[in-house]
């Protein structure tokens, strides 16, 4: 017990960081035991263009090479002359008293041109350069949506197995549970002995023990697919998620 509550401890302080809270703060809303939320039997994934919108590594990637796209054309114009219309006014007198007069007045206007003719070196190594930069970008955006895929196929795969999982150890805890009463019932009409009875009662403890746990697994399942899935999904049907095996577990503890 110990154990179990260390891990209760940490697990609520960390929760209470993820929200951004004081130690302790969830205390009170979350000692309480209660029954594990149910899972969805599915998980409506959608289009992989669905998922590069909402993955922030995908958008973050893609932003990068829409910036390194860009400076490469910031780097192409920059061998194009550079024209210019400028202009001044002002006056200018040995005296302070003279600068009023029209006669100090002075100005200038006209176009300025300027040709990049002595930087032909620079500008083409800068240019090669931002492609470069451009073609990692490009490579590391393909690399980010191939991984980001690779995630969400791994989590639906293991989500899909747990569940699978989950159903066989449902159908245990009934079979134990069957069992432990045909023992109980033979202990009653003298046909065998407590220990029969003792051995049942905890293999079905055990089965109970392993569904609980490939519950939390199911669960701990879904947090990953949430996570690789970049966000949440939305379900069209509105239908509730699917019955698990807990009914078997409830009758069993029945």
């Amino acid at each position: 017990m110990p154990q179990y509550e260390q891990q209760i401890a940490q697990a609520l302080n960390g929760l209470a960081y993820l929200v951004g809270e004081a130690p302790g703060a969830l205390k009170a809303q979350l000692s309480a035991p209660g029954i594990v939320p149910p899972v969805p039997p599915t998980v409506p994934v959608g289009l992989p263009s669905t998922l590069a919108r909402r993955h922030p590594d995908i958008r973050h990637a893609e932003a990068t090479l829409h910036a390194a796209t860009a400076s490469v054309g910031v780097a192409v114009a920059q061998f194009y002359p550079d024209v210019s219309l400028t202009g001044s006014v002002g006056t200018r007198a040995t005296n302070a008293s003279d600068l009023s007069r029209w006669s100090h007045l002075f100005y200038s206007f006209g176009p300025s041109v300027s040709l990049p003719i002595f930087q032909g070196g620079a500008l083409v190594s800068n240019l090669r350069m931002t492609k470069a930069q451009q073609a990692e970008a490009a490579l590391d955006y393909r690399k980010t949506v191939l991984m980001a895929l690779r995630d969400v196929d791994n989590a639906l795969v293991i989500y899909r197995t747990d569940q699978t999982h989950l159903d066989s150890l449902g159908d245990s805890v009934t079979a134990e549970q069957s069992a432990f009463d045909l023992a109980k019932d033979s202990y009653r009409k003298g046909i065998t002995s407590f220990i029969n009875v003792l051995d049942a009662e905890r293999q079905l403890a055990q089965a109970r023990q392993q569904y609980a746990q490939g519950t939390m697994q199911v669960s701990t399942d879904l947090v990953a697919l949430y996570k690789a899935l970049g966000g949440g999904w939305q379900d069209d049907g509105g239908t509730p998620a699917a019955a698990t095996p807990a009914s078997s577990a409830s009758a069993a503890g029945g």
